[in-house]
C-alpha cells in the first residue's frame, strides 16, 4: 500500500538506525510499508549496508544509481521504475524527520481524498526559526519562488517528507527535468491547482 522511499548518499552509520526505527514504528502503529533505499552509488559502504540490512528484513529493498552524476531528484525518479504500492513517502536518511507524522499523513490521502500530504516546518511559524541561517533563507526563498509561481497555500515548498499517490507523481515524472534535492518544488510547480494538497506541523530534530 505504501512505500517509504529513502534517498541516500554516503549514509552507511544512518542506514540501520533509520530501518529500525521505521519498523519499531510499524509494528507499533500495525501500518502496511515497505522500505526502499535509493543509493546514489556511495562511495563510504553504504552499498554493503544496505545489502545487510535487506538480508535481515523482508520489507526492505534497495537500488542503486550508477554511472550517472549524483543527483537526489534523478534518483527518486529513477525508483520509481521499482515501485507500485498506491502511495509513496518521500523520507530523508538523516534521521531529522517524525517518523510518527507517516501515520496522519497517510491518513489525509487515504480518509479524505488528499493528493499531496506535507510535513511542513513553516505552517504556523513556530519551527522555522530553528533553523540555521543558510536553511531558514533558503527555506523562505523557495516560499517567495513558489508564489511567483502561482503556488501560494504551501508554506514549505522545499519539505523533504511527505506522501504523494504513486500514479500521480509517475505521471509527471518525465517532465521533472530539474536537478538537486528538492523535488517537492518541481511537483508543486508541475500540478499547481490541479490537486489536493494539506500540511502538517512539523520539527526538525
Amino acid at each position: 500500500m505504501l512505500t517509504v522511499l529513502i534517498p541516500t548518499y554516503n549514509e552507511k552509520n544512518n542506514i540501520t538506525i533509520c530501518v529500525k526505527k521505521l519498523n519499531e514504528f510499524k509494528n507499533l502503529n500495525k501500518l502496511n510499508f515497505d522500505i526502499f533505499f535509493i543509493d546514489d552509488d556511495s562511495k563510504d559502504g553504504s552499498k554493503e549496508e544496505l545489502a545487510d540490512v535487506a538480508s535481515l528484513n523482508n520489507n526492505v529493498k534497495y537500488k542503486i544509481r550508477k554511472n550517472k552524476k549524483r543527483d537526489l531528484t534523478k534518483s527518486l525518479i529513477f525508483a520509481l521504475d521499482h515501485i507500485n504500492s498506491d502511495y509513496i513517502c518521500v523520507i530523508d536518511c538523516d534521521l531529522q524527520h517524525n517518523y510518527k507524522l507517516i501515520s496522519p499523513l497517510l491518513d489525509l490521502l487515504i480518509n479524505e481524498n488528499y493528493d499531496l500530504a506535507i510535513a511542513s516546518r513553516n505552517l504556523n511559524n513556530k519551527y522555522i526559526n530553528n533553523l540555521s541561517l543558510i536553511r531558514k533563507m533558503i527555506s523562505l526563498i523557495g516560499i517567495l519562488l513558489c508564489k511567483s509561481l502561482g503556488i501560494k497555500k504551501v508554506t514549505d515548498p522545499l519539505s523533504g517528507f511527505f506522501i504523494i499517490k504513486t500514479s500521480i507523481l509517475k505521471s509527471i515524472s518525465q517532465h521533472i527535468k530539474n536537478k538537486g534535492f528538492k523535488i517537492l518544488l518541481s511537483i508543486l510547480f508541475l500540478l499547481k491547482d490541479k490537486i489536493k494538497i494539506k500540511e502538517i506541523e512539523t520539527n526538525f530534530s
